[in-house]
């Protein structure tokens, strides 16, 4: 199964991958898309970059952009610079059925590790909806939600109001 770090890994390449070609993508954009924190995201930018999948440009319109053609990606690609290799270890006294569980995870980790390799980010790309990748404009910074509406009440403003509002309450 996925980890969590894995997928939000995913949908930072497909967030790269579907920014012009020309223009790099900055940690606070793919922060913003992803609504998570600037740090967390640098965190899962960094493993991706060691990885060689992204790279990184400095100074004014710096960001990051694909390393690699996104046709030549795979699910797996990405997955497996966040997955970590579990060597199951032996144990003198492993029960049969312990023997029988692991060796059915690890058929288990070979047909995921199978279908990640077949599918191609550029398709899995490509199955977003358009509107899933535009951002909405409405957002504010530091995902700071918009304060209701405040309700004007219908009351007089001062004392000396109050026979206007008066008669404007009787007509």
């Amino acid at each position: 199964m996925l980890s969590q770090r894995a997928y939000q890994g995913i949908l930072a390449i497909a967030h790269v991958a579907n920014s012009p070609a020309h223009k790099s993508v900055t940690v606070a954009s793919i922060a913003q898309f992803l609504e998570l924190s600037v740090s967390y995201t640098e965190s899962l930018v960094k493993v991706l970059k060691q990885h060689d999948l992204l790279q990184a440009s400095r100074g004014p319109g710096g960001g990051y952009q694909l390393k690699r053609d996104l046709k030549a990606l795979s699910a797996w690609d990405v997955v497996k610079c966040f997955e970590l290799d579990e060597v199951l270890k032996e144990d003198k006294r492993s029960s049969p059925e312990a023997v029988a569980a692991d060796l059915l995870y690890e058929q288990f980790v070979q047909i995921e590790q199978d279908f990640l390799k077949a599918y191609s980010l550029s398709a899995l790309i490509s199955d977003v909806p358009a509107s899933a990748r535009a951002q909405a404009a409405h957002n504010l910074p530091f995902n700071f939600k918009p304060l209701p509406k405040s309700l004007m009440p219908v009351a007089p403003n001062s004392v000396f109001d109050l026979s206007k509002f008066m008669d404007l309450a009787l007509a």
